[in-house]
């Protein structure tokens, strides 16, 4: 039987055995620090060979994070200078993260023609200038094994890992083939044959184990299997044979142990007969390994470890960093702490997160001075190779998280087990109270988060979703944090997910160097993010549970939150109310009815009608049983109107459905009701209550006013020359009854309505009606004005033996002036507020109704009430001067008939304008309301026609007792005495 043996080394350990100044005398072989790293493995592979053990196959991993690396002056490139150059091996592990990074991958001498990457699953373009330094199947003629190495598959510049995986196997098969392997056997390791026979190995790095499953199936599955299947992150940590073919192993992630994996394969069958596993210690190796070329590899390590120190890069400027721990003192368990501050700023701003969080025990060093910030600063603060952990959680996760953190954390400067449960925070603050109980209700008072938009802190809220950002300890290791953290259950929590491509420290560097570049020291003065209030005595209450919910809610799971009911308010009809009208027009007609039922929710309903009015009757025999509606869906419910069953007036009804929410509330009611109204309306003959006949009494009244105002005048005009007439001015009994003519008229417009003109005729008539009244109003009084006013000046002159001269164009200023008043009053009145006709609906009957003068606004009360004040003004200065001419001759002054005139008008309007009032707010009453204004406008007219004119029956009287011996001279000199004196 020929045999081959495969001698595998896998570790993850790291480039130097400990830290920058450990092992500074790397020839003192007791030295504990001294002992580890590159250099053990190298011993330890130099003395299996000499063992015979067979030829060895090693990889190393890269490392682009500790201290060491980031402060060498080679950069990652002295992974090249030890593991390459110095130990001579050809190749090692990188993730594929390694090819994100261009920038800095063009930096630095990693990658030679004779020092390449392995990936199998990369996704990089021929023309790319990494490809000339990646081996996607790595043959290692030495041992004759073919290296398939697959990475997660979910990151950018990645292929399928079971496509990769399947295309390499049936490469390396294809190859064998060609080359007779399976026919002659032969293998790399035949004496003096040239046929190269090669067994395929798989290493699968990522932590996916679903992925990792899937995987090893494939390679099983396939015709030609692997001889070992490896990973990370599975469960057989002793090696398991599957099919007699392939070994699967899950190699240790320890960096201080080295998996030794010796296997022996039968080149007959292709077959694995033996098989060890080695798992070694390299922070304690036997003496035997300690050897002098392992005290020439330590010093070669320690001048690197040097020169790194030496090289200590300035990556920004901050201020003054207070010391943070020093033996038992402990800062950052105390409260705010300005290191996390810093640390947790940086890894906020490089993931772009809501807010970040840190625990407080791996904060230290003994700070710095204001000024330049190094590298050697920023590992001292933070000793451990962390890496960035990302998720999306809740306002009530959040709450948890800080909740757990201030209920058992000590808040003391000294060390205790709990005190580094206390979390440094950026991007947010809380407020705890310390002398609260920590186990019960909890010491969180308040948390306020940073708002981006709105650029100010605002409170948390408990179901919005937060990005945060915090370490791989919290989210893997540091207990009960992961549950915190990567155990997320509500809709639209992402768990927290590691990445490895950069470390915390090379970050904050990266950050510090960014706020360089903007011209910004970072700040290192306190900001608040810890307060304790030890006088607030009520802690947040975010966290719900199934029987803390109240009446009307119910309890979702989802969002672990207590949700209000759903009510249905949005199933509903587009239109509350459908009405319809019955006349004798539309009586023979089909009436029918639609409206339309839609579901605005976001769950399902089913409807079903429930109560129906006897004189409605459904058309759509589905709606009759229950319907089911999707959101989103609407459904139409159409319906005839029985007219038969109605009577005469006005029938409501509502018609209701029920609805019935699909889904699980319990605690709610799910059977709700919606309805809708329909009117219908009988209607008969509609009453418009116009005026009809009994215009024809308004219209006689005016007649007889008219006529009387013309019989009057030309009575006038023929007495003219008469001493008695000639006493009484004809000019101003003129006026007189040419003002009372046009009062008169104003009936002509009050006997308009819309049944005997258009609308427009109406609004028309409307607004003549005090125009024609005040105009009228205004002619008649100023001239009685006037005509008084002449005569009680002469006469009250004369009696004082004073002279003076009136002309009758003297007076008719008082005419002018009243009237001009009165024009631009209605004129205002006309163009602001004008009166429009306009019908009222009685008691909301629409069949029954009466037209109506309005006005829009109020601007219409207000000129009322200044024509009133105007026309009021000439009415009492009449009676004024009437009373002043009371001891005047009644041959030359007629005040007492003009006082009883006033007298009269005074009494209509005291009797008019309430009657007026009342039969304008009884619509019902308004042919009334037209015989009680009409006769009031012909007894104000006849008043003023009839009672001045009574003077002249009395002078007529007197002037037959008058002595035979007046002759006509005297009479003409007595006129001009009141012409002229």
């Amino acid at each position: 039987m020929k045999a081959s043996i495969l001698n595998l080394f896998h570790t993850y350990t790291t480039l130097l055995p400990g830290g920058l100044r450990d092992c500074l005398d790397p020839t003192n072989s007791t030295d504990p620090t001294c002992v580890g790293g590159m250099a053990a493995v190298s011993a330890i592979i130099r003395l299996s060979k000499s063992r015979g053990d067979g030829p060895a196959f090693f990889r190393p991993t890269i490392d682009r994070e500790s201290q060491f690396v980031q402060m060498h002056p080679e950069g990652w490139g002295v992974n090249r200078l030890i593991s390459h150059d110095y130990f001579g091996w050809k190749s090692f592990m990188a993730p594929v993260s390694l090819f994100l990074d261009e920038d800095r991958l063009s930096k630095t001498a990693l990658l030679t023609s004779d020092f390449r990457s392995m990936i199998t699953n990369v996704d990089l373009t021929p023309t790319s200038v990494w490809s000339h330094f990646l081996d996607q199947i790595l043959i290692d003629e030495e041992t004759g094994t073919a290296w398939i190495h697959l990475d997660n598959d979910s990151q950018p510049r990645t292929a399928s890992s079971i496509d990769s995986l399947v295309a390499a196997l049936d490469y390396i098969a294809y190859v064998n083939t060609l080359n007779g392997c399976f026919q002659s056997n032969q293998t790399l390791f035949d004496e003096g044959s040239n046929v190269t026979c090669l067994m395929p190995a798989v290493y699968y790095s990522d932590k996916g184990v679903d992925l990792g499953n899937k995987l090893l199936k494939t390679a099983l599955e396939h015709p030609y299997p692997p001889v070992l299947f490896s990973d990370s992150n599975g469960d057989h940590f002793e090696p398991e044979l599957m099919n007699n073919k392939t070994l699967v192993l899950t190699l240790d992630e320890d960096t201080s142990i080295l998996t030794n994996l010796r296997v022996t394969i039968d080149l007959d069958d292709w077959i694995i007969t033996n098989f060890t596993l080695e798992r070694i210690d390299l922070s304690d190796i036997p003496l035997d390994y300690i050897d002098d070329e392992y005290t020439q590899d330590m010093i070669y390590l320690r001048s690197l470890a040097d020169q790194a120190l030496a090289n200590d890069p300035v990556v920004g400027t901050s201020g003054f960093m207070p010391f943070t721990r020093i033996d038992d003192w402990r800062m950052c368990m105390a409260g705010e702490c300005i290191i996390g501050n810093l640390f947790t700023d940086a890894i906020r701003w490089v993931s772009d997160s809501d807010f970040a969080v840190l625990p407080s025990g791996g904060l230290r060093g003994e700070g710095w001075d204001a000024g330049d910030v190094r590298v050697s600063d920023i590992w001292g603060s933070l000793p451990f190779l962390n890496n960035i952990c990302t998720g999306i959680m809740s306002g009530v996760s959040v709450f948890r998280l800080l909740n757990y953190s201030t209920s058992v954390a000590t808040f003391e400067s000294t060390y205790t087990p709990m005190g580094d449960r206390l979390l440094q925070m950026s991007g947010m603050k809380m407020t705890y109270n310390t002398k609260l109980e920590g186990s019960d209700a909890g010491r969180l008072i308040a948390v306020y988060v940073w708002d981006k938009v709105k650029e100010a802190y605002v409170p948390l809220e408990r179901l919005k979703m937060y990005k945060f950002v915090t370490d791989n300890w919290m989210c893997d290791h540091f207990d009960p944090y992961p549950s915190l953290l990567k155990e997320l259950t509500m809709d639209g929590e992402v768990n927290g997910v590691v990445d490895q491509s950069r470390p915390i420290q090379d970050i904050v560097g990266s950050y510090l160097l960014h706020l360089t570049d903007l011209g910004i020291t970072y700040d290192t003065s306190f900001r608040g993010s810890h307060v304790n209030d030890t006088k607030a005595n009520e802690p947040m209450t975010f966290v719900q549970t199934a029987s803390s919910c109240l009446n009307n809610y119910y309890w979702k799971k989802e969002i672990l939150t207590c949700e209000p009911c759903p009510g249905g308010k949005h199933v509903k009809f587009a239109d509350d109310l459908i009405s319809f009208l019955i006349t004798k027009e539309t009586s023979n007609l089909n009436l029918a009815g639609r409206n339309v039922l839609s579901n605005r929710e976001l769950f399902n309903v089913t409807v079903a009608p429930k109560q129906i009015p006897g004189w409605l009757m459904l058309k759509d025999s589905a709606v009759d049983t229950s319907t089911m509606l999707q959101p989103g869906d609407s459904t139409a419910i159409e319906f005839d109107v029985d007219k038969s069953s109605l009577q005469k007036g006005t029938a409501r009804s509502t018609v209701s459905f029920g609805v019935i929410l699909d889904g699980e509330y319990p605690g709610c009611l799910t059977d709700l009701g919606i309805t809708f109204d329909v009117v219908a309306e009988v209607r008969g003959e509609e009453n418009y209550n116009h005026l009809g006949a009994i215009r024809a009494v308004g219209l006689s009244l005016m007649s007889l006013s008219m006529l009387g105002s013309l019989f009057f005048s030309i009575w006038t005009h023929k007495n003219r020359k008469k001493r008695v007439v000639q006493m009484s001015q004809p000019i101003f009994m003129h006026f007189i009854c040419g003002g009372t003519f046009i009062m008169s008229s104003t009936i002509i417009p009050m006997s308009i309505d819309d049944g005997v003109a258009s609308i427009h005729g109406c609004d028309i008539a409307c607004m003549s009606v005090p125009w024609i009244f005040s105009i009228g109003f205004a002619t008649t009084f100023s001239a009685l004005f006037a005509k008084i006013w002449r005569i009680h000046t002469v006469m009250s002159r004369a009696m004082r033996f004073t002279r003076v001269v009136i002309r009758e164009r003297d007076a008719m200023k008082w005419i002018i002036l009243v009237f001009t008043l009165n024009v631009i009053l209605l004129l205002s009145w006309t163009l602001i507020d004008p009166l429009q006709w306009k019908r009222q609906y009685i008691n909301g009957d629409v069949t029954n109704s009466y037209g109506t003068c309005q006005a829009d606004g109020n601007a219409s009360d207000v000129f009322v009430g200044l024509l009133i004040l105007v026309d009021g003004a000439a009415l009492f200065a009449a009676l004024l001067l009437a009373y002043r001419a009371r001891n005047l001759e009644d041959e030359f002054t007629e005040s007492k008939w003009i006082g009883v005139a006033c007298a009269s008008w005074i009494q209509v309007i005291l009797i008019g304008i309430p009657v007026v009032l009342l039969t304008r707010t009884q619509p019902t009453a308004q042919s009334s309301a037209y015989n009680s204004q009409s006769p009031s406008v012909y007894e104000r007219t006849t008043s003023l026609e009839c009672e001045p004119d009574k003077d002249m029956g009395d002078n007529n009287a007197k002037g037959g007792e008058m002595k035979q011996e007046s002759t006509r001279q005297t009479e003409e000199d007595e006129e001009n005495s009141v012409d002229e004196c």
